[in-house]
């Protein structure tokens, strides 16, 4: 039995429970919330709970700045086509305004215009904004005002008829003030999709008598200048997930160009045995002039599991004019699957590391892994919390680490980041290893 812990509006977690029967094999336990910021006091009290479900990606995101890294698998309910789909469905039929007459907020734009491009809409809505920035500027704090007023200034003005929402607290303060408004419908299938992967999460973190495995694709154009659209990618998608049927795992899209792959060593290894099962996959992605780099790792936990996974998918992405796929395994042996003679141990006998780790006073697999760590980021820049997340330690863990380096005069501080309104601001580092690892 997997424990769910769901933070959401009252409104929300009612409409999820009515699924949780459809699942087998999980319990809910709701945690309500009025505003986002009620998570600080609601987090502590599902420490018992197997993985934190949010309702949607702005909690997430507060919850991810109040604790920095969670400490169990974390998911969230994604607003998605199917969800606005659905809802411009039901102000059509409802007749509740002209779509050139409402206002509409979400948090991907793109998800609106490939409807409107799909089905041809017209009139097509003309109030839009988004939020998309939350998936990538962890730095920048979420306002509700900004949306709220969006709506309000064009209702004012006589543009629009109708406010359409994404957030809860939105809806309740424009039903306040007399704004017809309308909440984005959460669509059955999206509901039930965000609950098996929390399942499945969950069913991983506990799972102890088998290795996990994570892999990590991303593609690549063949040609610098070739725009690849979200519909491009969709025939992809379904080919992995069909792969993943094949070697009893699942699969989901993080980005527009990034898959992630849950599973078992068993499955991998399997796949490893079998690479003609790659092939469809690889075919689609010749059909899209994309390559297709593959990156797998092993772990006794899903922390290191994605650890190596990440390293992994650095060493895949290195082979940039082909199709490429190697496995990290839980000992740090880079596999080429490929090329059976292509595999080494990033443990070392390099006199340089051995020496580095002495002075640091740590373990030579900790200076591999940071060089990993450096070699994984376009950039030599950093925070405490970026190493919290690839090492899979606390950031109290993190900072005592990153202290050794300072000691030794090989960190440097380069400035200076102000993630939250009132908190502490955290340091940005650049770390110079005395040795090669390019």
């Amino acid at each position: 039995m997997i424990t769910i812990a769901l933070f959401g509006s009252e409104e929300t977690v009612t409409l999820v429970k009515r699924y949780e029967k459809r699942i087998e094999q999980i319990e809910i336990q709701a945690f309500c919330y009025r505003t986002v910021a009620d998570l600080e006091e609601l987090l502590p009290q599902a420490t018992h709970c197997d993985v934190y479900l949010f309702s949607g990606i702005l909690p997430y995101v507060h919850a991810e700045r109040l604790v920095q890294t969670f400490d169990k698998p974390a998911v969230y309910i994604a607003d998605n086509e199917l969800n606005v789909s659905l809802t411009l469905l039901s102000v059509v039929h409802h007749r509740l305004a002209s779509l050139d007459r409402i206002s509409i907020d979400l948090p991907d734009q793109q998800d609106l215009d490939i409807i409107i491009e799909q089905l041809q809409i017209d009139p097509e809505p003309k109030y839009v904004t988004d939020f998309a920035w939350v998936k990538t500027d962890k730095s920048k704090a979420f306002q509700m005002n900004p949306i709220l007023d969006f709506h309000l200034g064009w209702w004012k003005a006589g543009k629009t008829d109708l406010a359409i929402t994404s957030i809860h607290a939105v809806y309740d303060q424009l039903v306040h003030l007399g704004v017809p408004s309308l909440r984005m419908v959460d669509a059955e299938k999206t509901i039930l999709d965000a609950l098996k992967d929390a399942k499945h999460a969950g069913i991983l973190q506990k799972t102890e008598l088998s290795q996990v495995a994570v892999s990590t694709m991303a593609i690549s154009p063949k040609e610098k200048e070739h725009d690849i659209s979200p519909s491009d990618l969709e025939p992809l998608f379904t080919g992995l997930q069909e792969l993943a049927k094949q070697v009893n795992g699942t699969v989901q899209q993080l980005t527009s160009e990034s898959f992630v792959f849950y599973g078992t060593r068993g499955g991998i290894e399997f796949l490893m045995e079998h690479l003609e099962l790659l092939d469809p996959v690889l075919s689609i992605a010749e059909q899209l002039s994309v390559y297709l780099h593959l990156g797998s790792g092993f772990g006794l936990t899903l922390v290191d599991a994605k650890n190596n996974a990440t390293i992994a998918l650095a060493y895949a992405q290195k082979q940039e004019a082909a199709h490429s796929f190697i496995v990290v395994t839980e000992d740090k042996t880079v596999i080429n699957p490929q090329d059976t003679m292509d595999q080494h141990v990033l443990s070392t006998n390099d006199e340089q590391i051995i020496l580095s780790a002495k002075t640091l006073k740590i373990s030579v697999m900790n200076v591999i892994k940071m060089i990993q760590f450096l070699k994984s980021r376009p950039v030599n820049r950093f925070t405490s919390g970026d190493i919290a997340d690839y090492f899979g330690i606390t950031k109290r863990s993190a900072e005592r680490m990153l202290k050794k380096y300072m000691d030794v005069g090989w960190l440097e501080v380069i400035g200076e980041e102000q993630p939250f309104q009132n908190g502490r601001p955290r340091s940005i580092y650049r770390l110079h290893l005395p040795l090669s690892y390019s």
